[in-house]
């Protein structure tokens, strides 16, 4: 979906064009358990809070949720977001500033800008890759943590020595090679 961006666009912009459309898609017939939402990045975040809107709002959840690499926590926790910068092509000053527009007049500890916050109770599978090397990783694997911790079916895959979305890389190293192949498998295995 052509979501709205930051700054123009602070929160919920981009959550109210992703429910518009997964309404859409219903709208047209498309049955929920054929459905996957995936995202990267900023879209894991999304994806992660349209799971919990839809939840919210009683609508009908996909088969899957996918996040490559969420930004799980906008109040960008973690000691790894200082101790990979070196390694990423992420910086922590730029994910705070990202923090500052996305959250204009929203309090980052609302779990529809962090997931990390939420209760996952009743949402569908997650499955979640991400890269040790990348400045997002310690909030990806406390939300995973979290989320098994509290019985959710949440599942992380992480490939070392890989930076923040290595997953764009596509053919061109075997780490991405992997990593995009076992995403197929997972979706697979959700969708009949």
């Amino acid at each position: 979906p052509d979501y709205r961006l930051i700054p123009e666009h602070p929160f919920p912009a981009q959550l109210d064009d992703a429910r518009a459309a997964y309404a859409w898609l219903l709208a047209r017939g498309v049955q929920p358990e054929r459905l996957v939402v995936i995202g990267d990045s900023a879209g894991g975040n999304l994806t992660l809070a349209l799971l919990l809107a839809l939840r919210d709002a009683g609508e009908p959840l996909p088969a899957l949720g996918v996040g490559i690499a969420p930004w799980t926590d906008v109040g960008n926790s973690g000691a790894s977001m200082r101790d990979n910068e070196a390694y990423d092509w992420v910086e922590k000053r730029m994910a705070d500033r990202w923090a500052e527009w996305l959250c204009r007049d929203a309090d980052p500890r609302d779990p529809l800008v962090s997931p990390i916050h939420a209760n996952l109770q009743g949402l569908p599978p997650i499955y979640l890759q991400a890269g040790d090397a990348e400045i997002l990783y310690d909030m990806i694997r406390a939300f995973a943590a979290q989320a098994r911790a509290r019985g959710h079916d949440t599942t992380l895959d992480v490939w070392p020595g890989m930076n923040h979305d290595f997953q764009a890389f596509g053919d061109a190293i075997p780490e991405s090679r992997e990593a995009l192949a076992r995403l197929g498998e997972v979706v697979a295995r959700h969708v009949p």
